[in-house]
């Protein structure tokens, strides 16, 4: 079965992009191509139909990466100059002067022997006040639709022909504007994923799924196959018909980013989880007690007041898988579990770890085996 149009369009558009924003490690992996596409409210499973479609029309595969390029028609477009299209990242200025490099080298030398150091060409380039990473892209896009050839960090133009400038190709475009949707919507996502492979950012922006990476920080990473497995029938749950089952897991995952984070608060020897609770077995822990305590420290506390509120809000609610705790709390029999009472659940199971990475980006990990 093929994927949606609108999923296929909106993945190609973001390997695009990766070019322009990351000229020089360009593409996508597999995992940023599921949090680009999640942003938008694609599902994994038609992302990943998307670009086995688009695997099919030879997506390039960086070797030693493990990153997605763009497919042959996609760069074979980026190429062509004399189309108009809104939005265009690319810059005609960067263009032109990588063009008209190569053909003052082939005037120069002629065509069989004209060669530019690409470093070179980017110093000229900035020199002249065009931005380094344009400078980059537009040399990358020129390689990538093959008009250049780039081997040990030398270009040559495919083929030695002298070419006009970009700018003078589109100059003579005619016909409409071509609405690129997709890829004014894709770019800025794009560019927040990579920028978040270098700037110490969780690489996902849903909290539940940042949250599976920092397990292998704080030296449990062996428990992020229980993590993601209670991640996604948390949110296969529906407030509708399982809202019990939704608070439950809601709660079981505010427990467990407390629960490994105890170690790590108390190697620092901060006064957050500093309980005398936490000197015994995990398993004598409680949930009461970790939100009371991660509450707790001061200046380095993981909750504030609001957060700890909302948590116990969801504890009182979590405990209706209690029998014995419900005879005592309803002796007259609980209340329905309104559908807006596991929304509530699922902000606040979101809220919570959302803390818990704030916190740790305030007091990052080292390699602290539990």
């Amino acid at each position: 079965m093929l994927a949606p149009q609108q999923v296929v369009q909106f993945v190609q558009a973001a390997l695009e992009c990766s070019i322009y924003i990351a000229p020089k490690d360009p593409g996508l992996t597999y995992d940023e191509i599921i949090e680009v596409g999640k942003r938008v409210g694609f599902q994994p499973g038609e992302i990943g139909d998307a670009l086995q479609q688009i695997a099919t029309q030879q997506v390039t595969v960086l070797r030693g990466r493990n990153r997605f390029c763009p497919d042959r028609s996609t760069v074979t477009m980026m190429g062509i100059f004399a189309l108009r299209e809104e939005p265009d990242y690319r810059n005609f200025a960067a263009l032109d002067f990588v063009c008209s490099e190569l053909n003052a080298r082939i005037r120069a030398d002629g065509a069989r022997n004209a060669r530019l150091e690409r470093n070179v060409v980017v110093e000229r380039a900035v020199a002249q006040g065009i931005p380094r990473n344009d400078i980059e892209a537009a040399i990358t896009i020129f390689v990538m639709c093959q008009q250049l050839i780039e081997k040990d960090g030398v270009l040559r133009r495919n083929g030695g022909q002298y070419q006009p400038l970009p700018s003078e190709q589109q100059a003579q475009a005619v016909g409409q504007t071509l609405s690129k949707a997709a890829r004014a919507q894709a770019h800025p996502i794009v560019k927040d994923v990579i920028e978040r492979r270098s700037d110490n950012r969780p690489k996902h922006v849903e909290p539940l799924d940042a949250f599976a990476d920092e397990l292998d920080n704080l030296g449990y990473g062996h428990f992020r196959l229980w993590w993601n497995q209670t991640v996604a029938e948390f949110r296969h749950g529906s407030t509708q018909s399982t809202p019990v089952s939704v608070c439950v897991l809601a709660a079981a995952l505010v427990e467990g980013a407390l629960t490994f984070v105890v170690t790590h608060a108390r190697k620092l020897g901060l006064r957050t989880l500093a309980s005398k609770t936490f000197e015994g077995d995990p398993r004598s822990w409680h949930i009461d007690d970790l939100v009371r305590s991660a509450a707790a420290g001061g200046d380095s506390a993981i909750l504030d007041a609001s957060a700890q509120r909302r948590a116990d809000g969801l504890i009182r609610i979590r405990q209706r898988i209690h029998a014995g705790r419900m005879l005592s709390d309803y002796p007259g029999g609980p209340p329905d579990l309104r559908p807006e009472e596991a929304r509530e659940g699922q902000a606040t199971a979101d809220l919570v770890v959302r803390r818990v990475l704030d916190w740790l980006q305030k007091y990052p990990p080292g390699n602290n085996p539990p």
